[in-house]
């Protein structure tokens, strides 16, 4: 359906399901716009194939190089040259190094590409570029003649940064995975410079690797014998150090070992005395304490086993024992004074003399040997404290003598150490070792790299088409009107009565275009008409109506010429049928049949004609028409009263279809009023052209 096609529809009471978007919808849509679809698709392509066969081609040539993992020199110093290259960062600062602007001036520089044509192109001959040629030469004039040194010198700068720009644009390192391999790529419309220059950036960034290592060597080396001079000097001082502590301390010739192994041994001598000096003592102690206990008591003195195992004692008390036996034997013999008992008797009491004497002699023995232990002990506690002091002081010494001496050992390995490796780092700066080499280099291609015409075609036919479609729903999209049967259900929720194409009519045939259905009824136009009076028919079965109002969103849409030939229609089949102009402002219906214009509507309405005095035949058999009459001032009010109501019972009685003509719905209230006079609305809506929003409203 075109967007000239014109579209009506009713207000018949139709339950509407929500309807889901389906692919159909889209293949819609595409079918719909596939001009534009096709228009982007052939606009891109033919610019995008013109473009690139009058493009000029682009070479490419690769140089490929190895960055090894570790450096291959003779000798390690990779503290030196703190250098990680195990590491993933190194790599990534290598190829960052391969990308640097530095390096990329090294090659300029060295191929003196400043005059070379490839990065002194002429752009096309345009406006923009006359222009520009214009300003430069006024401008370099005026340097010329007012320029100073330094002026000149930062022209010379802003032409190196441009060449380093144009140069590192065309630069292309990429590395190569899970390998160390590195590819170096330079675009240029000369194939033989695409190769030299590749294959000078490689060799150059390959002299800068060596210049590099060159300079941290030399660093190296003198940042070596600057911290082999302090730690000398550290080394010293800390020899020094020790020789005065063993001078001091007269540690010249000491074997702490043994020194420390002879101390056990007096320690462990000196605890095993004294554990045995207060073992004696303690029992020595228990024997004073006790005879002191019965110092008082001396038959308990004499049982004291101290005492009765004395051998004098024994001694005396089997001498005593036996004289009191004696003397018991003698009595039985002699009297008391008898010489003998006499003898008996001194002997008896000497040797318990004896005994009392040698009792109180053990006595103070004990004590004796008390106060001696307990000296002895105090003695050896002593010497043990001493010999603790001692070991104490000689471990003090063995640490402070072990701490100068480590340092010694440390600052002499530290040296050492240094020494080895300022020879080595010597020895390396002679050697011209790099980690880089050019595995493959790069030669001249003989296929342009650029343009890739099959590619750039299959993506311009990829891009158009997808540009197309995508231009063509951002257009349906943006496109609000009402096209097709489905919109109008989907969108306003009434039922669908049928579309009229556009009426064209020849320049040389007389009659109203408005009149189709009449002056040409075996027309299409006339065929689509008769179908729309066909499903009026079929919807006004079960609920007859009679009095129907047509009625658009805006002027144009084809509203009179619906009513009209719907009439035209309507009686041609028989039907008593009188169409009403009911646009109190802009009448046009009498000129179209060609009748009066007065009296009619408005004067049946103020009382001043009576009905049948207004309606008019038309060539057209059971259709009558009822003029607008005189334009009132107050349409509204008119079509609004008692009398409007009262005038379409009486049609409704004479007249099988009573048709009302009004004026568009966004333009004035009389269609709001009519509407709810009639029995039914049909709404006539222009395919593509009328929006969505006012026909909801």
């Amino acid at each position: 359906m075109s967007p000239d096609i014109e579209q009506s529809g009713g207000n018949m009471p139709q339950e509407f399901p929500e309807e889901e978007i389906h692919l159909r919808d889209y293949l819609n849509v595409i079918l719909k716009r596939k001009w534009t679809i096709i228009s982007c698709f052939v606009v891109l392509v033919t610019v995008v194939t013109i473009a690139s066969f009058k493009m000029e081609p682009v070479y490419k040539a690769t140089c490929q190089i190895l960055i090894e993992r570790d450096n291959p020199k003779v000798v390690k110093i990779e503290e030196v040259m703190a250098i990680d290259a195990s590491s993933t960062d190194y790599y990534q600062t290598q190829y960052e190094i391969l990308k640097s602007q530095e390096l990329a001036e090294r090659v300029i520089k060295r191929l003196n590409l400043y005059d070379n044509k490839e990065f002194n192109r002429k752009p096309k001959i345009g406006l923009g570029t006359i222009i520009a040629a214009i300003r430069n030469f006024i401008g370099n004039a005026i340097k010329n003649i007012i320029g100073s040194k330094k002026e000149q010198k930062e022209y010379q700068i802003d032409e190196t940064n441009r060449l380093i720009k144009a140069y590192l644009a065309r630069l292309d390192i990429k590395p190569i995975r899970n390998s160390r391999l590195v590819n170096i790529s330079f675009e240029a419309h000369d194939p033989q410079l695409a190769a030299q220059i590749a294959n000078t950036h490689a060799k150059l960034y390959i002299e800068q690797n060596l210049e590099r290592k060159f300079s941290a060597s030399k660093e190296a080396v003198n940042w070596l014998n600057k911290r082999i001079k302090e730690v000398k000097e550290k080394l010293e001082k800390s020899e020094e150090a020790l020789r005065k502590y063993k001078q001091a301390h007269d540690l010249v010739s000491i074997d702490f070992e043994e020194s420390h192994n002879i101390r056990v041994q007096r320690l462990n001598e000196l605890n095993t005395a004294l554990m045995e000096a207060r073992t004696k003592r303690i029992e020595k102690e228990n024997l004073y304490r006790e005879l002191k206990r019965i110092s008082d008591k001396p038959e308990l003195i004499e049982s004291m086993p101290a005492v009765v195992a004395n051998p004098l004692i024994q001694q005396l008390k089997a001498e005593y024992i036996k004289s009191k036996a004696d003397y018991s034997k003698l009595s039985q013999s002699y009297g008391p004074e008898h010489p003998k008992m006499i003898r008996l008797r001194s002997e008896i009491k000497e040797l318990k003399n004896k005994i009392a004497s040698e009792v109180k002699k053990i006595a103070r023995s004990i004590e004796t040997e008390y106060r001696v232990a307990k000296k002895q002990e105090a003695a050896l506690n002593k010497a043990l404290e001493e010999e603790k002091k001692k070991a104490l002081a000689l471990s003090e010494k063995e640490i402070q003598y072990n701490v100068l001496k480590r340092e010694v050992e440390i600052n002499r390995t530290l040296y050492e150490s240094l020494l080895k490796r300022a020879k080595e780092t010597n020895i390396t700066e002679d050697l011209p070792v790099s980690n880089v080499s050019i595995v493959d280099p790069a030669r001249i291609p003989d296929v342009p790299f650029k343009p890739k015409k099959r590619l750039n075609i299959l993506l311009a036919m990829v891009v158009g088409l997808t540009m197309g479609i995508g231009l063509a729903f951002f257009l349906e999209y943006l496109d609000d009107t009402i096209k097709t049967p489905e919109e109008v259900e989907r969108y306003l929720k009434i039922p669908f009565l049928g579309y009229i194409g556009k009426v064209i009519i020849a320049k040389d045939n007389p009659y109203s275009p408005d009149l189709v259905a009449l002056k040409e009824p075996k027309s299409h136009i006339a065929e689509m008409l008769r179908n729309v009076r066909t499903n009026i028919l079929f919807s006004t079965s079960n609920f007859p109506r009679k009095a129907l109002l047509v009625t658009s969103s805006t002027q144009g849409e084809g509203k009179t010429f619906l009513t009209i030939n719907l009439g035209i229609s309507l009686a041609q089949m028989g039907k008593r049928v009188v169409v009403i102009d009911a646009d109190l402002r802009k009448t046009r219906i009498h000129r179209i049949f060609g009748l009066k214009k007065h009296p009619g509507l408005t004067e049946v309405l103020t009382g001043n004609h009576g009905l049948e005095s207004v309606i008019q035949d038309t060539k057209v058999e059971n259709l009558k028409i009822i003029p607008c009459g005189t334009i009132p001032p107050n349409p509204a009010e008119l079509l609004s009263s008692e009398a409007m109501k009262g005038l379409i019972d009486r049609l409704k009685e004479q007249f099988d279809f009573v048709l009302f003509d009004s004026p568009p719905v966004m333009s004035v209230t009389d269609p709001t009023i009519l509407a709810n006079l009639a029995d039914g609305v049909i709404i006539v809506i222009k395919g593509g052209e009328t929006p969505r929003p006012p026909i909801q409203r």
